[in-house]
C-alpha cells in the first residue's frame, strides 16, 4: 500500500534495509523528517509511528518546525523522545513516560545539549522509548545516539495545523508535500526533496 501510493504520486523513492540509521544520518544533517511506521497510535500524542522528527541540539530546529511543517504559534513547545534506559541521564525523572503525558524537569546542566525540546521554563514533555514497545523507533533512536552521544529525537505529531495525525499512506504523502518537511520515511521507502518539477503537489518552502 506505502509503495502503490508512492508511485501514485509519482514520487521517486528508493527502499532501505536500514530506515533508522538514514533517518538519524539526515537528522544529524539539519533534515526535518516524517516518520510514518506500521499502525497507528492510539492516544493524544505521536509516539512513535506517526511522527515528524528533527535534530533535538539543533536550536533552529523549534522555529522551523513550527514556520516550514507545523505552521503554529512559536511558544508551543516540541517533546522528546527518549530512550528509556538513558532518560535519567537528561531529565529529572527516571519514571517511565511511555504515553508522553508527564512533564519533567531537564537536567540544568543538559538544557544547552538539547535547546530544541527544552521549553522556556526549563522542562520538557517526555516520552520514554522502550526497545519492547517499540522496537522500530527505539533503534531508530539508537542510531542517532550512536552519531551524536544523545540519546532522543525532536518529536510532533504528523500533520499540519488544525489538520488531523495522517492516518493513511496517501494522507502522510499530502501533507509532505504541502509541508516544509525535507525527507519522508514511509515504513521502509525513503523520499527526499528537492523532487523532480513534475511531481504533482509538490509545495517546498
Amino acid at each position: 500500500e506505502m509503495e502503490k501510493a508512492l508511485i501514485d504520486a509519482g514520487l521517486p523513492y528508493k527502499r532501505s534495509e536500514a530506515i533508522g540509521e538514514l533517518v538519524a544520518q539526515s537528522l544529524v544533517d539539519g533534515k526535518i523528517v516524517g516518520w510514518f511506521q506500521d499502525r497507528m497510535e492510539a492516544g493524544p500524542r505521536a509516539l512513535g509511528n506517526r511522527c515528524i522528527l528533527a535534530d533535538p541540539r539543533d536550536p533552529t530546529a523549534k522555529d522551523r518546525l513550527n514556520a516550514k511543517v507545523k505552521h503554529r504559534e512559536p511558544f508551543r513547545p516540541f517533546a522528546p523522545s527518549c530512550l528509556a534506559e538513558r532518560a535519567g541521564e537528561y531529565f529529572a525523572s527516571g519514571y517511565p513516560s511511555p504515553v508522553m503525558l508527564l512533564v519533567f524537569d531537564v537536567l540544568e546542566h543538559q538544557r544547552e545539549a538539547v535547546p530544541a525540546i527544552t521549553h522556556h521554563d526549563g522542562t520538557a514533555r517526555v516520552q520514554t522509548v522502550s526497545q519492547t514497545e517499540n522496537p522500530k523507533y527505539h533503534a531508530m533512536i539508537s542510531a542517532f545516539d550512536r552519531l551524536t552521544g544523545v540519546p532522543m529525537v525532536t518529536n510532533t505529531s504528523f500533520n499540519d495545523n488544525e489538520e488531523p495525525i495522517v492516518t493513511t499512506p496517501q494522507d502522510a504523502i499530502r501533507c509532505f508535500l504541502k509541508t516544509g518537511m525535507d525527507s519522508l520515511a514511509l515504513g521502509d521507502f525513503w523520499v527526499e526533496k528537492p523532487l523532480p518539477a513534475s511531481a504533482p503537489g509538490v509545495q517546498v518552502e
